[in-house]
């Protein structure tokens, strides 16, 4: 089989799982607001926009419009930063962090459904191939760099 042939194949079975419920509680748990409440939470419950824009990925206009919905739910409030006048440090509350440790736990479910159904020795391995696929695209995203 070529690889042009894989890759089709490989983008059917993504876009089928797109539309599978347990995998799209997972992708909520990695991007948007859950992604901030979680990245707060490991990071001491503060974070500068700047920094939540770049490990989401996103522009710092959009992290400002989720930020903005996020304050008036009160999952998190702005605030000056003590140590330079000009910039302000996002700070979870404890609303936010308790949603967070409920998101996490739902998000661990979720996948464990996904894994259990796979068994044990398929789980481990499709674990394995992800792995692999990611060092794969870090050493390339590198040797780009260099």
């Amino acid at each position: 089989m070529c690889f042009d042939k894989l890759a089709e194949e490989f983008i059917d079975t993504e876009m089928v799982l797109c539309h599978i419920p347990e995998n799209q509680q997972l992708i909520k748990a990695i991007h948007g607001e859950m992604f901030v409440l979680g990245y707060l939470s490991e990071h001491g419950k503060r974070a500068y926009p700047k920094e939540l824009s770049k490990a989401l990925d996103v522009s710092t206009a959009r992290i400002a419009r989720m930020l903005n919905h996020m304050e008036e739910k009160g999952l998190i409030v702005r605030q000056v930063d003590g140590q330079d006048m000009r910039q302000k440090i996002v700070i979870l509350t404890e609303k936010g962090d308790s949603l967070s440790v409920i998101q996490h736990k739902e998000a661990v479910e979720a996948a464990r459904r996904i894994l259990e159904r796979l068994g044990f020795e398929d789980a481990c391995e499709f674990l394995r191939i992800q792995r692999k696929m990611i060092d794969s695209i870090a050493w390339e995203v590198t040797q780009m760099q260099q």
